[in-house]
């Protein structure tokens, strides 16, 4: 290995990251470090190259055809590299055993699954122990250690806890067909102050989005029914009682109309957290997993189905 090679080989993992999501702030997010240092490291591998790996549009960096010739080089070394340290820890005793994720009850239908599939091509001998429940329980059971790993929304913004921001997915509102709103193409939250509304129980997430949402359009929402899963307020919805909060339906909700809300607060931000402390060699795999594709497979778990 020559000592540019040898130069270069940290600096790998910065430029697949922006090559990944295409934005320098998200590849910080990923890789949990400041912005202006994923900023200095692709400034720096260009000059130990001799040739720029990015370039500024504006506020935004881009890749040069020099660095984007590189990607595939990077994203190589970096699997090879995954692939080591997981063959090593398949080794462990950790390889076969059980991992307990908490998780809102809104993720259940299709992100915890295919986060589960793609963990378990690689860790056949794993069980997994699902814990379906609220937002601050699932908080709960990473506290008491009932949990190793919880996915939820909002994010948990906590010292104790390390964050990792999965997907932002804008909301709708959700209103019976015939409704005066249900042929719309958007709407403003505040537009909605004379709705009566259908809800999650205090204690969701989709609950503390519409009370954030009511509060910064000015008004306290008047809500009639309260439920624990979106399916049950999707029905309440259609049968005319009352108009909801939610993300999308990839079903296309029966008897209902979804309409985007312009105000910038309608989006609901998902993402995974855990102790800020020594994980277990499960938990540090399945870790592992969401920093290099829970983006990608959180995105495809909300994809609409196709047909």
């Amino acid at each position: 290995m020559d000592s540019t090679t040898r130069r270069v080989l940290p600096m790998l993992p910065v430029l697949a990251a922006l090559a990944e999501t295409g934005q320098a702030t998200a590849a910080a997010e990923i890789l949990q470090m400041p912005q202006p240092t994923v900023s200095r490291i692709l400034t720096r591998l260009g000059m130990e190259l001799g040739v720029p790996v990015v370039e500024r549009h504006g506020r935004s960096l881009r890749l040069t055809p020099a660095g984007g010739a590189l990607v595939p080089h990077a994203a190589a070394v970096i699997a090879a590299a995954t692939a080591g340290v997981e063959s090593v820890r398949s080794q462990e005793a950790g390889a076969r055993g059980t991992l307990t994720l908490a998780f809102q009850s809104t993720l259940g239908e299709r992100v915890v699954p295919a986060l589960v599939k793609a963990f378990l091509q690689d860790h056949p001998g794993v069980t997994f122990e699902l814990i379906q429940t609220s937002r601050p329980r699932c908080l709960e059971a990473l506290d008491d250690g009932l949990a190793e790993i919880a996915l939820v929304s909002p994010l948990a913004e906590r010292s104790d806890l390390t964050t990792l921001r999965l997907h932002a997915e804008p909301l709708v509102l959700v209103v019976p067909r015939g409704h005066r709103l249900a042929t719309r193409a958007k709407v403003t939250f505040e537009e909605t102050a004379s709705e009566t509304f259908v809800c999650m129980k205090p204690g969701y997430g989709m609950r503390t989005y519409l009370d954030d949402l009511a509060a910064a359009a000015g008004f306290t929402p008047e809500v009639r029914f309260e439920g624990d899963d979106l399916a049950t307020l999707r029905g309440l919805v259609s049968a005319g009682l009352g108009v909801s909060v939610a993300p999308r339906d990839p079903h296309g909700a029966p008897g209902c109309a979804e309409i985007p809300i312009t105000d910038p607060e309608a989006v609901r931000q998902i993402g995974a957290c855990w102790p800020d402390r020594s994980p277990s060699a499960l938990a540090s795999s399945f870790q592992s997993l969401l920093r290099r594709r829970g983006r990608r497979l959180t995105e495809i778990g909300l994809r609409p189905h196709q047909g």
